[in-house]
């Protein structure tokens, strides 16, 4: 059952889930039985939710197909109700709600109500129904025990049903206690709890018998009432409710938050009334509470994106100021002015102002666009140079003024923040006169204080475990939010988050929890602004431009949101969001110094990860060091193992790979031999202990599990393309020292035969009959791309050969070159790379695909063999190519051989086509002089120049140099064993764009050089 129940969980609608376990919430509040079906498996099951999990199971098997006796039992008009309802929550994703008699765990039959809603996958097929029982016979299950009301859920569905009956002429009401939270601390749980029954128990007697009442969690209720036939009905309704609510008396003054919606007979569903009246409770928050507001009043007063005549004209003034930034300003309930200090005109004045101006709108307008007089913002800027950024401010003793202007003779506090808005300068202005603005401003400054001291508290607590828990529950309860979360920037994705919520948010942040997790927040990350700030008071303002995340927010009921990047210089470490604030929620300063203070938390233990990972792990194979085994002593074995194998595995010539191809190409080859050991040795200590040596430190394991373990490795390491020995050691008497030299004997014993093996393999089978290898199919011919590295077009290669045998693989040149020369028997293999380069070359040309230039090695051997011109020339009468797609590189080692016979082959091969191009340059027999002896047209700078160059300020300076006097003597210049990207960056900044090199890509077959490099960029041209 639980794996079925897992399966449904993961292909189930978010939201829809989020409902489900919601009724299993309220099921196990009730000790209501629940009904699950799963539609593929044609099963049903009703059980019971005991400490959040399901109990007391009955099985339905083949349900559908024996419903009728499963349910004999019952009345014969509720078994076909029942079925009726399934069907319809089989046909689509829904919910419904009806009644029947059930037969209880006493074989009674009772009358029930049923919720039911159908599940749908990810193909949007219903793929399960899901349902909670409730006993009406006295509605004790769908009600609240403590306030007598409706349950959330049984609220929802009785509105539902309710507004299906009697259609939308009606009011609905939410209502939640202010300060509750105080209310509960300073005079205790008891105190709350019957302040909490009494607001229960005045809704229901407001209501009466025209509606219902639900506590939908908290300190929150909703009411929905109807026959209140016109706006005077409803003000009395009003009238009523206060006077009731004003009755509540306990220790402290009652004060509610009231907002309201009329249905009007508009075509609106349960979630649009409660949204419109949780929006205009929200308000009454914002507005000092205590107080009732309507929606339809604040939509046209207060809910409204400023019109663009609020901010001045794109050719008169460069907008910087975002329009979610001017829409948070626009519903302060203080006085904003924001003015351009380089244009001299006020940018923005926000709805507080129009409603108190003394102008009216259209005067407004025409004054705003004109600009202000000298002197106008100096009265400011010198109080704040004074030492003073909040200053008293009359109209009547500065009529002149812009913002006596504005106001009239209001007595203002005006703060001139200290920071620039985007550009702006920006004036928040409080009325004197205005008592209820003032005590707002009061309680903010006791709340500020009572923050900062708390905030001081949390940084000093040193208890572990926390988190940063302590700074979200600070500001969740400063912002009087529903939850409040850090969502955290990790490696690949925005995918782990801390949060804290309220009892009643308990869905809200499960949902959202489950969205982080799958990373499905890129859409809520867009709506960050360049200051790394969002303040979103209604998230009607993004239904246009962000509609899915919009709907995705207002399905779990969030309504507005605050939130602040996580910066620290040029890095993201997540972000703070705040949701639902009910109080203070026009400022973004506190969650800036808790973001500014996570974010240097972040930053450091990012750092001293990062340190801690570098001193102890291996960088090029993600291996502990040696380091860190030498660190733990003696008592890595003696005191807690009582059996040990040890495995080691080294690299044959690790070195001379390093040496030819490049440190990149040989640490490839250490991290493929690495990922294999510890693939196989998983959970196992392994360590880098030398440069080519790996070590495995297996701890109490039995000996036949040790020898299965390195059986597995040995198969899998011989796959590879690098040659690998081993050794290994068991014992049940650990002793590290002796066990590490017997590996060590053993793989290099291992290493010893393989060396001579393979040696006498490459002169046995290779070079005493080399034409016959070739004929065979033993040499292949390898491309390893020239890219220019202004447009990363591929736009050369250089061949180079390589042997496969059947038992060691593809054997690369630094084990059979040397041989090769010491038999002067190089010219062969020459000549062979360069016949099947021709050919490639032709096939190509003939297809009329895109065809680069390829470059092939004459040796110093090849070069003094006297048939070689005649062989070329065979080879490229035979495949008649263009000029210039071949190329001949030759060493630099030629510098001692006879000028006059070198130069005579050069003069030939270019005759016939080729152009050519010194290898190695700048390493043994390096002088300029060799490019005037010689008619090269290319030279390639050596890997070993390359190799030091981030980090050697000569070879930088040397190669520099090398690379300008080449050019001048109008030379192409080519480098090669370009690793990383620094390498790349410097050799373009020198002038020398086309590099060969591990950073682009090691040598290839020819099919993939043809695919992955010549015709992908094809396209690029």
């Amino acid at each position: 059952m639980e794996d079925k129940r897992n399966r449904g969980r993961r292909i189930t609608d978010r939201i829809t889930e989020a409902y489900y376990e919601l009724m299993k919430i309220v099921a196990e509040n009730n000790h209501e039985r629940m009904f699950e079906y799963y539609v593929e498996d044609d099963e049903a099951y009703i059980f019971k939710i005991v400490n959040s999990s399901p109990a007391q199971e009955t099985v339905y098997p083949f349900f559908k197909q024996n419903i009728d006796t499963y349910m004999s039992e019952c009345p014969a008009d509720s078994i076909e109700c029942f079925k009726k309802q399934l069907d319809k929550c089989l046909l689509r994703p829904m919910r419904t709600a009806f009644q029947l008699s059930f037969i209880s765990e006493d074989g009674k039959s009772r009358p029930v109500e049923m919720y039911m809603v159908s599940i749908p996958d990810l193909d949007k097929k219903v793929c399960m129904v899901v349902g909670v029982m409730f006993d009406i016979r006295d509605e004790k299950g769908l009600l609240d025990s403590l306030t007598g009301t409706y349950n959330h859920l049984a609220f929802e569905n009785k509105c539902t049903s309710l507004i299906r009956q009697k259609g939308t002429k009606l009011l609905f009401v939410m209502l939640d206690v202010d300060d509750f939270k105080i209310v509960n601390d300073t005079l205790g749980h008891n105190v709350g709890d019957r302040v909490l029954s009494q607001t229960g128990q005045v809704l229901k007697e407001a209501v009466g018998a025209n509606g219902i009442v639900g506590r939908l969690g908290g300190d929150e209720f909703a009411a929905i009432v109807f026959g209140l036939e016109d706006s005077d009905a409803v003000d009395e309704f009003c009238v009523k409710l206060s006077g009731r609510l004003k009755n509540i008396i306990f220790d402290m003054e009652y004060s509610a938050s009231i907002g309201m919606t009329t249905g009007d007979d508009r075509e609106l569903t349960f979630k649009d009334l409660y949204y419109e009246a949780d929006q205009a409770m929200y308000y009454s928050k914002r507005q000092g509470k205590n107080r009732i507001s309507f929606f339809n009043s604040i939509r046209k007063n207060d809910i409204t994106v400023p019109h663009n005549s609020c901010a001045p004209s794109i050719t008169d003034v460069s907008c910087r100021m975002s329009d979610r930034e001017i829409f948070s300003y626009d519903e302060m309930p203080d006085y904003i002015l924001a003015v351009d200090e380089e244009s001299r005109r006020i940018v923005f004045v926000n709805k507080a102002i129009r409603n108190s101006s003394v102008m009216t709108a259209s005067q407004i307008d025409e004054f705003i666009s004109k600009p202000f007089e000298d002197g106008f913002i100096d009265l400011f800027l010198r109080k704040k140079e004074q030492g003073n950024r909040v200053s008293v401010f009359s109209g009547k003793d500065h009529p002149d003024n812009i913002v006596a202007k504005l106001l009239g003779e209001k007595k203002l506090i005006i703060k001139l923040n200290h920071k620039d808005y985007n550009g702006y300068r920006l004036l928040k202005m409080i009325d004197l006169s205005d008592e209820s603005k003032l005590n707002a401003v009061m309680r903010r400054i006791i709340s500020y204080r009572a923050f900062m001291q708390n905030f001081i508290d949390a940084v000093n607590d040193t208890t572990e475990g926390l988190g940063y828990r302590n700074y979200l529950r600070l500001l969740r309860e400063f912002y009087n939010a529903d939850c409040v979360a850090v969502i955290y920037n990790g490696e690949s994705a925005w995918d782990t988050i801390e949060e804290i919520h309220i009892p009643s948010a308990k869905i809200m942040a499960k949902v959202v929890n489950e969205s982080v997790s799958r990373g499905a927040i890129t859409d809520f990350l867009a709506l960050f602004n360049d200051t790394g700030r969002v303040f979103i008071s209604d998230i009607q303002s993004i239904e246009g431009e962000y509609r899915d995340l919009f709907k995705r927010m207002a399905d779990v009921r969030i309504w507005s949101t605050s939130a602040v990047l996580l910066n620290k210089g040029e890095q993201c470490f997540g972000v703070i969001v705040v949701m639902n604030p009910r109080a203070n929620s026009g400022s973004l300063d506190l969650i800036e110094m808790i973001g500014i203070s996570i974010s240097n938390s972040l930053f450091y233990e990012k750092a001293r990860a990062e340190y801690e990972y570098r001193l102890n792990f291996d960088q090029v194979t993600g291996l502990r060091k040696r380091e860190t085994f030498n660190n733990l002593g003696e008592s890595y074995v003696e005191y807690d193992c009582s059996f040990m194998g040890v495995f080691a595995s080294d690299i044959i010539r690790l070195s001379d790979i390093n040496e030819k191809f490049g440190y990149m190409a040989g640490n490839a080859r250490l991290r493929m031999v690495a990922d294999v050991i510890r693939g196989v040795f998983t959970g196992y200590d392994i360590y880098r202990y030398e440069q080519d040596e790996i070590v495995v430190f297996c701890k109490d394991i039995d000996k036949k599990s040790f020898m299965g373990l390195v059986r597995i490795v040995r198969e899998s390491l011989d796959d590879l393309d690098v040659s690998v020995s081993i050794g290994f050691s068991w014992t049940d008497k650990p002793d590290i020292a002796r066990q590490l030299s017997e590996v060590r004997l053993m793989y290099d014993i291992e290493k010893d035969a393989k060396l001579k093996s393979l040696d006498s393999i490459m002169r046995n089978k290779v070079f005493k009959d080399v034409v016959s290898e070739i004929e065979k199919g033993s040499f292949m011919v390898y491309y390893q791309p020239k890219v220019d590295s202004r447009t990363g077009i591929t736009v050369g290669a250089e061949a180079l050969i390589r042997f496969f045998d059947e038992a060691y693989g593809v054997v690369g040149p630094i084990h059979f070159i040397e041989i090769l020369e010491e038999n002067r028997c190089s010219h062969l293999i020459d000549l062979f790379v360069l016949d099947e380069v021709c050919k490639a070359q032709k096939l190509r040309c003939i297809s009329d695909r895109r065809v680069v230039p390829v470059s092939v090695n004459f040796s110093k051997n090849t070069l003094e063999y006297a048939d070689l011109l005649d062989h070329v020339k065979e080879i490229m009468n035979r495949y008649d190519l263009p000029e210039g797609l071949v190329q001949i590189e030759i060493t630099e080692s030629v510098g001692d051989m006879d000028i006059v016979l070198i130069n005579n082959i050069a003069q030939s091969l270019i005759s016939m086509g080729f152009r050519l191009s010194m290898d190695d340059f700048g390493t043994k027999y390096s002088n300029l002089e060799m490019l005037f002896k010689f008619p090269f047209s290319i030279a390639k700078i050596d890997r070993s120049l390359v190799k030091n160059l981030e980090s050697n300020e000569k070879s930088r300076i040397m190669l520099k140099h090398l690379i300008s006097m080449i050019m001048e003597l109008g030379i192409e210049c080519v480098a090669e064993g370009a690793e990383n990207e620094e390498q790349v960056r410097l050799l373009q900044q020198f002038g020398c764009n086309i590099i060969q090199g591990y950073f682009y890509s090691k040598p290839v077959t020819l099919d993939v050089f043809t695919s992955e490099f010549v015709e992908k960029t094809r396209n690029q041209l």
